[in-house]
Protein backbone atom coordinates (compact mmCIF):
# COMPACT_ATOMS: atom_id res chain seq x y z
CA UNK A 1 0.00 0.00 0.00
CA UNK A 2 2.93 2.34 0.64
CA UNK A 3 4.04 1.67 -2.93
CA UNK A 4 0.58 2.68 -4.16
CA UNK A 5 0.62 5.88 -2.10
CA UNK A 6 4.07 7.00 -3.18
CA UNK A 7 3.40 6.21 -6.83
CA UNK A 8 0.25 8.33 -6.64
CA UNK A 9 2.10 11.19 -4.92
CA UNK A 10 4.97 11.20 -7.41
CA UNK A 11 7.56 9.93 -4.90
CA UNK A 12 8.95 7.50 -7.45
CA UNK A 13 12.24 6.60 -5.74
CA UNK A 14 10.35 5.62 -2.58
CA UNK A 15 7.78 3.72 -4.63
CA UNK A 16 10.53 1.75 -6.36
CA UNK A 17 12.21 1.07 -2.99
CA UNK A 18 9.01 -0.41 -1.55
CA UNK A 19 8.37 -2.43 -4.69
CA UNK A 20 11.80 -4.07 -4.39
CA UNK A 21 11.12 -5.03 -0.77
CA UNK A 22 8.24 -7.41 -1.52
CA UNK A 23 9.48 -8.83 -4.81
CA UNK A 24 7.65 -12.09 -5.50
CA UNK A 25 6.69 -13.16 -9.03
CA UNK A 26 4.26 -15.71 -7.58
CA UNK A 27 2.22 -13.09 -5.76
CA UNK A 28 -0.82 -11.40 -7.32
CA UNK A 29 -0.36 -8.17 -5.35
CA UNK A 30 3.27 -7.86 -6.47
CA UNK A 31 2.49 -8.57 -10.12
CA UNK A 32 -0.24 -5.94 -10.43
CA UNK A 33 2.06 -3.34 -8.86
CA UNK A 34 4.95 -4.35 -11.09
CA UNK A 35 2.55 -3.90 -14.00
CA UNK A 36 1.63 -0.39 -12.78
CA UNK A 37 5.32 0.46 -12.35
CA UNK A 38 6.14 -0.76 -15.86
CA UNK A 39 3.33 1.37 -17.27
CA UNK A 40 4.62 4.39 -15.35
CA UNK A 41 8.05 3.91 -16.96
CA UNK A 42 6.48 3.73 -20.43
CA UNK A 43 7.09 -0.01 -20.85
CA UNK A 44 3.59 -1.03 -21.94
CA UNK A 45 4.70 -4.46 -23.22
CA UNK A 46 5.98 -5.45 -19.76
CA UNK A 47 2.92 -3.92 -18.09
CA UNK A 48 0.70 -6.16 -20.21
CA UNK A 49 2.85 -9.25 -19.57
CA UNK A 50 2.71 -8.81 -15.79
CA UNK A 51 -1.02 -8.06 -15.85
CA UNK A 52 -1.61 -11.21 -17.91
CA UNK A 53 0.29 -13.23 -15.29
CA UNK A 54 -1.73 -11.61 -12.51
CA UNK A 55 -4.92 -12.47 -14.38
CA UNK A 56 -3.81 -16.11 -14.58
CA UNK A 57 -3.41 -16.14 -10.78
CA UNK A 58 -6.84 -14.58 -10.33
CA UNK A 59 -8.39 -17.26 -12.56
CA UNK A 60 -6.53 -20.07 -10.77
CA UNK A 61 -7.73 -18.83 -7.39
CA UNK A 62 -11.23 -18.47 -8.88
CA UNK A 63 -11.70 -15.25 -6.91
CA UNK A 64 -14.56 -13.43 -8.63
CA UNK A 65 -13.57 -9.92 -7.47
CA UNK A 66 -9.95 -10.38 -8.47
CA UNK A 67 -10.98 -11.71 -11.87
CA UNK A 68 -13.27 -8.74 -12.55
CA UNK A 69 -10.54 -6.29 -11.51
CA UNK A 70 -7.91 -8.11 -13.61
CA UNK A 71 -10.10 -8.32 -16.70
CA UNK A 72 -10.96 -4.61 -16.74
CA UNK A 73 -7.36 -3.53 -16.11
CA UNK A 74 -6.06 -5.89 -18.75
CA UNK A 75 -8.72 -4.55 -21.15
CA UNK A 76 -7.42 -1.03 -20.49
CA UNK A 77 -3.84 -2.04 -21.25
CA UNK A 78 -4.84 -3.84 -24.45
CA UNK A 79 -6.65 -0.68 -25.53
CA UNK A 80 -3.56 1.44 -24.89
CA UNK A 81 -1.66 -1.03 -27.07
CA UNK A 82 -4.23 -0.74 -29.90
CA UNK A 83 -5.34 -4.35 -29.38
CA UNK A 84 -8.98 -3.28 -29.50
CA UNK A 85 -10.51 -6.71 -30.08
CA UNK A 86 -8.74 -8.14 -27.01
CA UNK A 87 -9.74 -5.08 -25.00
CA UNK A 88 -13.40 -5.58 -25.94
CA UNK A 89 -13.25 -9.30 -25.14
CA UNK A 90 -11.91 -8.69 -21.63
CA UNK A 91 -14.49 -6.03 -20.87
CA UNK A 92 -17.09 -8.64 -21.88
CA UNK A 93 -15.45 -11.25 -19.62
CA UNK A 94 -15.83 -8.90 -16.66
CA UNK A 95 -19.48 -8.27 -17.58
CA UNK A 96 -20.14 -12.00 -17.65
CA UNK A 97 -19.18 -12.05 -13.95
CA UNK A 98 -20.78 -8.70 -13.07
CA UNK A 99 -23.38 -7.55 -15.64
CA UNK A 100 -23.77 -4.10 -14.03
CA UNK A 101 -20.02 -3.29 -14.01
CA UNK A 102 -20.06 0.41 -14.94
CA UNK A 103 -16.30 0.61 -15.57
CA UNK A 104 -16.41 -2.13 -18.20
CA UNK A 105 -19.43 -0.55 -19.91
CA UNK A 106 -17.65 2.80 -20.00
CA UNK A 107 -14.67 1.05 -21.60
CA UNK A 108 -16.94 -0.43 -24.27
CA UNK A 109 -18.53 2.99 -24.83
CA UNK A 110 -15.05 4.38 -25.47
CA UNK A 111 -14.36 1.63 -28.03
CA UNK A 112 -17.63 2.42 -29.80
CA UNK A 113 -16.85 6.15 -29.82
CA UNK A 114 -13.08 6.31 -30.42
CA UNK A 115 -12.54 3.18 -32.53
CA UNK A 116 -15.86 2.60 -34.30
CA UNK A 117 -16.71 6.34 -34.55
CA UNK A 118 -20.31 5.62 -33.53
CA UNK A 119 -21.06 8.45 -31.07
CA UNK A 120 -24.82 7.84 -30.85
CA UNK A 121 -24.35 4.24 -29.73
CA UNK A 122 -21.63 5.32 -27.28
CA UNK A 123 -24.05 7.84 -25.75
CA UNK A 124 -26.76 5.19 -25.55
CA UNK A 125 -24.42 2.92 -23.56
CA UNK A 126 -23.39 5.75 -21.23
CA UNK A 127 -26.99 6.78 -20.63
CA UNK A 128 -27.84 3.20 -19.70
CA UNK A 129 -24.91 3.05 -17.27
CA UNK A 130 -25.82 6.37 -15.68
CA UNK A 131 -29.26 5.17 -14.66
CA UNK A 132 -27.51 3.56 -11.67
CA UNK A 133 -24.00 5.01 -11.75
CA UNK A 134 -23.69 8.81 -11.98
CA UNK A 135 -19.95 9.44 -11.64
CA UNK A 136 -19.18 13.09 -12.63
CA UNK A 137 -16.55 12.15 -15.23
CA UNK A 138 -19.24 10.42 -17.30
CA UNK A 139 -20.66 13.86 -18.06
CA UNK A 140 -17.25 14.98 -19.33
CA UNK A 141 -17.10 12.02 -21.69
CA UNK A 142 -20.62 12.76 -22.91
CA UNK A 143 -19.58 16.40 -23.47
CA UNK A 144 -16.63 15.26 -25.57
CA UNK A 145 -18.83 12.97 -27.65
CA UNK A 146 -21.37 15.78 -28.12
CA UNK A 147 -18.58 18.06 -29.36
CA UNK A 148 -17.47 15.35 -31.80
CA UNK A 149 -21.05 15.27 -33.11
CA UNK A 150 -21.13 19.06 -33.48
CA UNK A 151 -23.79 19.30 -30.76
CA UNK A 152 -22.65 22.45 -28.93
CA UNK A 153 -25.81 22.58 -26.82
CA UNK A 154 -25.33 18.98 -25.69
CA UNK A 155 -21.69 19.68 -24.87
CA UNK A 156 -22.52 22.69 -22.68
CA UNK A 157 -25.38 20.87 -20.95
CA UNK A 158 -23.13 17.96 -19.98
CA UNK A 159 -20.37 20.29 -18.77
CA UNK A 160 -22.89 22.08 -16.56
CA UNK A 161 -24.08 18.74 -15.17
CA UNK A 162 -20.46 17.74 -14.54
CA UNK A 163 -19.77 20.96 -12.61
CA UNK A 164 -22.85 20.46 -10.44
CA UNK A 165 -22.20 16.79 -9.73
CA UNK A 166 -18.45 17.18 -9.06
CA UNK A 167 -18.94 20.11 -6.66
CA UNK A 168 -20.07 17.82 -3.84
CA UNK A 169 -17.80 18.13 -0.79
CA UNK A 170 -17.75 14.32 -0.64
CA UNK A 171 -15.31 14.28 -3.58
CA UNK A 172 -12.76 16.48 -1.80
CA UNK A 173 -10.05 17.40 -4.31
CA UNK A 174 -10.59 14.37 -6.49
CA UNK A 175 -11.61 16.38 -9.54
CA UNK A 176 -9.03 19.18 -9.39
CA UNK A 177 -7.22 18.03 -12.54
CA UNK A 178 -10.45 17.57 -14.48
CA UNK A 179 -11.65 21.01 -13.41
CA UNK A 180 -8.33 22.65 -14.26
CA UNK A 181 -8.37 21.19 -17.77
CA UNK A 182 -11.93 22.42 -18.23
CA UNK A 183 -11.13 25.94 -16.98
CA UNK A 184 -8.04 26.20 -19.21
CA UNK A 185 -10.34 26.03 -22.23
CA UNK A 186 -12.11 29.20 -21.02
CA UNK A 187 -10.00 32.39 -21.24
CA UNK A 188 -12.02 33.88 -18.37
CA UNK A 189 -11.28 31.00 -16.00
CA UNK A 190 -7.55 30.46 -16.51
CA UNK A 191 -6.63 32.02 -13.17
CA UNK A 192 -9.05 29.64 -11.46
CA UNK A 193 -7.36 26.80 -13.32
CA UNK A 194 -3.93 27.94 -12.10
CA UNK A 195 -5.10 27.92 -8.47
CA UNK A 196 -6.27 24.31 -8.85
CA UNK A 197 -3.06 23.29 -10.63
CA UNK A 198 -0.92 24.78 -7.86
CA UNK A 199 -2.98 22.84 -5.31
CA UNK A 200 -2.43 19.68 -7.32
CA UNK A 201 1.33 20.25 -7.34
CA UNK A 202 1.24 20.87 -3.58
CA UNK A 203 -0.75 17.65 -3.06
CA UNK A 204 0.87 15.51 -5.76
CA UNK A 205 4.02 16.84 -7.44
CA UNK A 206 3.72 14.39 -10.33
CA UNK A 207 4.80 14.96 -13.94
CA UNK A 208 1.11 15.07 -14.87
CA UNK A 209 0.53 17.95 -12.42
CA UNK A 210 3.50 19.86 -13.84
CA UNK A 211 2.24 19.11 -17.34
CA UNK A 212 -0.94 20.98 -16.47
CA UNK A 213 1.14 23.88 -15.16
CA UNK A 214 3.11 24.01 -18.40
CA UNK A 215 -0.11 23.79 -20.39
CA UNK A 216 -1.58 26.70 -18.45
CA UNK A 217 1.39 28.90 -19.46
CA UNK A 218 1.04 27.67 -23.06
CA UNK A 219 -2.62 28.71 -23.03
CA UNK A 220 -1.58 32.19 -21.87
CA UNK A 221 0.97 32.48 -24.67
CA UNK A 222 3.95 32.23 -22.29
CA UNK A 223 5.61 29.62 -24.50
CA UNK A 224 9.16 29.86 -23.11
CA UNK A 225 7.92 29.39 -19.54
CA UNK A 226 5.82 26.43 -20.68
CA UNK A 227 8.88 24.89 -22.34
CA UNK A 228 11.03 25.40 -19.25
CA UNK A 229 8.51 23.63 -17.01
CA UNK A 230 7.99 20.80 -19.50
CA UNK A 231 11.70 20.13 -19.96
CA UNK A 232 12.39 20.23 -16.20
CA UNK A 233 9.40 18.29 -14.91
CA UNK A 234 7.63 16.41 -17.73
CA UNK A 235 10.11 15.33 -20.42
CA UNK A 236 11.12 11.65 -19.93
CA UNK A 237 9.24 11.59 -16.61
CA UNK A 238 5.82 10.58 -17.91
CA UNK A 239 4.81 8.81 -21.09
CA UNK A 240 1.09 9.52 -20.88
CA UNK A 241 -0.17 10.44 -24.39
CA UNK A 242 -1.95 13.60 -23.20
CA UNK A 243 1.25 14.98 -21.65
CA UNK A 244 3.15 14.06 -24.82
CA UNK A 245 0.59 15.93 -26.92
CA UNK A 246 0.99 19.03 -24.77
CA UNK A 247 4.77 18.73 -25.09
CA UNK A 248 4.51 18.55 -28.88
CA UNK A 249 2.35 21.69 -29.00
CA UNK A 250 4.77 23.52 -26.69
CA UNK A 251 7.73 22.51 -28.86
CA UNK A 252 5.90 23.75 -31.95
CA UNK A 253 5.06 27.08 -30.30
CA UNK A 254 8.74 27.56 -29.46
CA UNK A 255 9.83 26.93 -33.04
CA UNK A 256 11.19 23.45 -32.27
CA UNK A 257 9.29 21.84 -35.13
CA UNK A 258 11.60 18.85 -35.52
CA UNK A 259 11.09 17.77 -31.91
CA UNK A 260 7.34 18.34 -32.24
CA UNK A 261 7.15 16.17 -35.36
CA UNK A 262 9.05 13.34 -33.65
CA UNK A 263 6.42 13.25 -30.89
CA UNK A 264 3.62 13.61 -33.44
CA UNK A 265 4.55 10.28 -35.05
CA UNK A 266 4.25 8.47 -31.71
CA UNK A 267 1.04 10.31 -30.83
CA UNK A 268 -0.70 9.16 -33.98
CA UNK A 269 -0.17 5.60 -32.74
CA UNK A 270 -2.09 6.63 -29.60
CA UNK A 271 -5.04 8.03 -31.56
CA UNK A 272 -7.47 5.50 -30.10
CA UNK A 273 -6.45 6.27 -26.51
CA UNK A 274 -6.57 10.05 -27.03
CA UNK A 275 -9.84 10.05 -28.96
CA UNK A 276 -10.96 11.65 -32.24
CA UNK A 277 -10.98 15.28 -31.02
CA UNK A 278 -7.40 15.31 -29.77
CA UNK A 279 -6.28 13.33 -32.83
CA UNK A 280 -7.58 16.14 -35.05
CA UNK A 281 -5.36 18.57 -33.16
CA UNK A 282 -2.36 16.24 -33.42
CA UNK A 283 -2.73 16.08 -37.17
CA UNK A 284 -2.27 19.87 -37.29
CA UNK A 285 1.13 19.76 -35.57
Amino acid sequence: MLFDVHLELGNYKLAEKYLSEFKNFSDFDYLIRLSKWSDHKGDLASAITFMEKATEFAETSNNKDLKIWSYTNLADFYGHNNEIKKSYQYYLKSLELQPNNAYAKKGIAWIVYSFEKNPKEALRILDAVMVQHKSPDYYLLKAEIAEFMGDEEGKEKNIEQYIVSSSSSLYGEMYNQHNAKLYLEDANKQEEALILIEREIMNRATPQSYDLLAWSFYKKGAYKKALEISENHVLNKTFEPEAQYHLAEIYKANGLSEKALEIKEDLLESAYELGPLTTKQIQKI
